[in-house]
C-alpha cells in the first residue's frame, strides 16, 4: 500500500499526517523560526527520510474565490527551497486545495472539548490530517 505525508504549511510551523491506506492519522508538527524554510527542510527531510513516502500531499490555501494569494507564494517559496536542498521531486508533491481546513480542524476540537491549550497544539496536525484525508477521498473516487 501506498505511503502519503500530508503537510500543512505555516510560517512557523509544519502539521504532518501520514497514511499508509485509506485513512489519516496525525503524526507530528515540525516547528522553526519563522519564515526559515531552510531550516524547516532540514526537520522535514529527516522525517521524510525515517518515515518514506510515495507522495507528498500539500495544503494550497487558495482564497475563498479560487485565486492566489500571498499564502500560496509561501507555500511556492517553501517548495522551491525543498526542491533545491532534498531528493523531493516535483512530480511527488501534489497540492490540495486547503480552504478552511484549520477552521474545520478548530471546530472538531471545540467540539472534542479540548482545552485552548490542546488546540493550539494540535490545530496543524488536524489540518494536515483534513489536508491528507481530502486527497484520500480523491483517489478512491
Amino acid at each position: 500500500m501506498a505511503k502519503y505525508i500530508g503537510l500543512d504549511l505555516g510560517s512557523k510551523t509544519i502539521g504532518v499526517a501520514i497514511s499508509e491506506g485509506y485513512f489519516a492519522n496525525v503524526h507530528s508538527t515540525i516547528r522553526f523560526e519563522e519564515d526559515n524554510f531552510s531550516q524547516a527542510v532540514d526537520l522535514l527531510k529527516k522525517l521524510l527520510e525515517k518515515e518514506g513516502y510515495e507522495k507528498i500531499i500539500v495544503g494550497y490555501p487558495k482564497n475563498m474565490d479560487g485565486s492566489i494569494g500571498h499564502r500560496v507564494e509561501m507555500i511556492e517559496d517553501f517548495l522551491t527551497v525543498l526542491y533545491q536542498h532534498s531528493n523531493v521531486k516535483e512530480e511527488e508533491i501534489i497540492k490540495i486545495d486547503e480552504r478552511l481546513t484549520t477552521r474545520m480542524a478548530k471546530s472538531l476540537m471545540i467540539e472534542a472539548n479540548l482545552s485552548r491549550k490542546k488546540q493550539k497544539i494540535n490545530k496543524d496536525q488536524i489540518a494536515a490530517k483534513l489536508i491528507l484525508e481530502t486527497y484520500l477521498q480523491q483517489i478512491k473516487l
